[in-house]
């Protein structure tokens, strides 16, 4: 027979072992509910921070914020801006005009910085790199001749014998009200090579000239006369002018 004592405890045995597995169980199911909980809190926080950034991303295309500009761009802007200032329309169907004389700003930079250093050239290369950088700033009425020599060597500064040459000419082209001419020309006198900038116009200080073209004249005559050169200068109302530079040898 079977002993109802040992028949007993295993039932007892097995009852506990029942009792621990539910217990377990149990504890596996609340763990399980906790990390599902937090997993779906984590969810649910991140679903609402990419709502508020989709928000945020439909409010900045309505109303853009804003910013402030690279200094870059500002002065772009503002070049922009300054040379419209500069321009005038005459009419609907005639060409604009400089009302300032750009040659003052920019020979006040050279003699300012003194860009360049002396050089031994030939004063024909220096007229004819000077006549090259002024033929497409010229009004289309006037036109430009030379009339080339031989000539002894020089030392300069191309620089600024360039700009002082340049706004010569320019200035001079200004005098000239219908169709006129700028003569350049280079020779020889006394061993020292000499430039003679000659033209057509109304002549210098002529009444209603800018008062910035004999700015620019004057600090072109210092510029070149800085550069051991000299500067004659011979006008006739409504005649014409001629400019005389030489270049004495050093």
């Amino acid at each position: 027979m079977n002993d109802p004592t040992i028949e007993r405890v295993l039932w007892l045995v097995v009852i506990a072992l029942l009792v621990i597995g539910i217990i377990i169980l149990e504890l596996v199911r609340r763990k399980q509910h906790k990390v599902s909980k937090r997993s779906y809190q984590a969810q649910k926080e991140k679903i609402a921070y990419l709502e508020e950034k989709l928000k945020e991303k439909e409010a900045q295309k309505i109303n853009p914020p804003k910013v402030n500009k690279p200094k870059v761009t500002e002065v772009q802007e503002e070049v922009s801006a300054f040379q419209s200032s500069r321009l005038q329309a005459m009419s609907s169907n005639k060409m604009l005009e400089v009302e300032d004389n750009d040659d003052l700003e920019d020979l006040t930079i050279a003699s300012t910085h003194n860009i360049g250093k002396k050089k031994e050239m030939h004063p024909k290369e220096l007229l004819e790199s000077t006549i090259e950088s002024v033929k497409n700033s010229l009004p289309d009425n006037v036109s430009i001749v030379t009339q080339i020599g031989g000539a002894p060597k020089v030392k300069v500064n191309q620089n600024l014998f360039s700009k002082s040459l340049g706004a010569l000419i320019r200035c001079s082209a200004k005098t000239i009200k219908g169709n006129g001419k700028v003569t350049l020309s280079l020779y020889a006198s006394m061993g020292e090579a000499q430039i003679s900038i000659s033209d057509n116009g109304q002549g210098w200080g002529y009444k209603g000239q800018n008062p910035d073209d004999l700015k620019a004249l004057e600090m072109a005559k210092k510029i070149l006369e800085s550069q051991s050169a000299s500067f004659e200068m011979n006008t006739q109302e409504d005649k014409g002018t001629e400019m005389v530079i030489t270049i004495r040898n050093e």
